[in-house]
């Protein structure tokens, strides 16, 4: 479940690109280019369009409008049935935890553990005498030294509160579950990944400088920033970038020996976009708008996630509906929470660049 607030959806094999006859994605669900560069040329076109349209595939179209009709009567019964009320707030939060682990750098990047009650959050350090980046809350980035085999990272809350005003669902209730769907996707699985990239900036300077790359990024400007990590006996496992350093690779021809194209339309749903070197291609492209990390010439390299850090969570998303008595306004909602820890065990294991 993806939001369609503020762009226009479009099913993936109903799309035609400009000045082409053949749909985008053909009927074996690959994408349909005539070569390499052709299909690196449709990918760009792809994430141009995604700025404006929310594209998907056909399978996910049938469920989404599936799961809309349901949640939107759910939504509306809400308003008479408490037990309705809760129980969309815990489908919210499931849909919530799944999109994370499917999307998220943060989950992608890092090893992850579940925690049960009584346990708490233990981060083995593979390396000593490296810096560890370590978070302990959405804004609050550490630096220090690891000395032991194990550090025992600081638990702390994400809340988001999505709310539905009687107005809205009066006035249409057809797009308030996405929207609100959209504002509970940023407030957890967007704040993680942003709580990651602060952490992966944090390790600038450290031991692995920041690459400015003049010009157009070149498969030798990404070699360097790449051998920042290898040389440190960690294997380079993801390269995440920004979605207009993709018109880079495509416009230089030194790229198309480099790049394993994904050809599968499963490019529109995960945002990977290949692989080079070894390394999964990650972008961002594919989100909405409010949910873009990145910023125009942003990369990095990241190593394989057992170098890299790890995250705990703790139960999952957890739903509390909330009403006017907490509120203050006439309407349904929900506190929607999760208990996490991050830390980046090694930061020579993430190297950063910038066009």
């Amino acid at each position: 479940m993806k939001s369609t607030s503020f762009r226009t959806p479009v099913v993936a094999t109903q799309l035609k690109l400009a000045n082409r006859s053949d749909y985008v994605v053909a009927s074996n669900g690959e994408l349909n280019a005539s070569s390499k560069k052709d299909l690196m040329l449709t990918v760009a076109k792809l994430i141009e369009m995604a700025g404006t349209h929310d594209i998907h595939t056909e399978d996910e179209a049938r469920k989404r409008a599936e799961i809309a009709t349901v949640q939107r009567e759910m939504m509306t019964a809400s308003f008479r049935d408490q037990k309705v009320h809760k129980e969309l707030g815990e489908i919210m939060g499931d849909d919530l935890y799944i999109a994370a682990n499917r999307d998220g750098f943060a989950r992608r990047f890092m090893t992850k553990q579940e925690l049960s009650q009584g346990q708490v959050p233990r981060v083995k350090m593979r390396m000593k005498g490296v810096s560890a980046i370590v978070s302990s809350g959405p804004s609050k980035i550490e630096t220090q030294i690891t000395q032991d085999p194990a550090f025992w990272a600081p638990e702390y809350d994400l809340v988001s509160r999505p709310f539905v005003t009687k107005r809205e669902i009066d006035q249409s209730v057809s797009d308030v579950v996405d929207e609100k769907y959209v504002e509970g996707l940023e407030g957890l699985m967007v704040t993680e990944d942003r709580i990651w990239k602060s952490m992966a900036n944090a390790t600038v300077g450290l031991d692995n400088p920041l690459t400015n790359v003049v010009g157009t990024l070149s498969p030798n400007a990404l070699m360097n920033v790449k051998n920042y990590v290898t040389s440190w006996n960690i294997p380079a496992r993801y390269l995440l970038i920004a979605n207009d350093l993709w018109n880079d690779i495509v416009s230089d021809a030194s790229w198309m020996n480099a790049i394993d194209q994904v050809s599968k339309h499963e490019v529109l749903l995960t945002g990977q976009l290949g692989t080079v070197y070894g390394m999964d291609i990650i972008s961002d492209a594919f989100r909405h708008p409010n949910h873009k990390v990145l910023n125009r010439g942003e990369f990095y390299v990241v190593g394989d996630a057992i170098n890299h850090g790890m995250m705990t969570d703790r139960g999952g998303v957890e739903s509390t509906p909330t009403d006017i008595s907490t509120e203050r306004t006439p309407g349904r909602g929900w506190v929607l929470l999760e208990t996490i820890s991050m830390v980046v065990a090694n930061n020579r294991s993430v190297a950063k660049g910038i066009r």
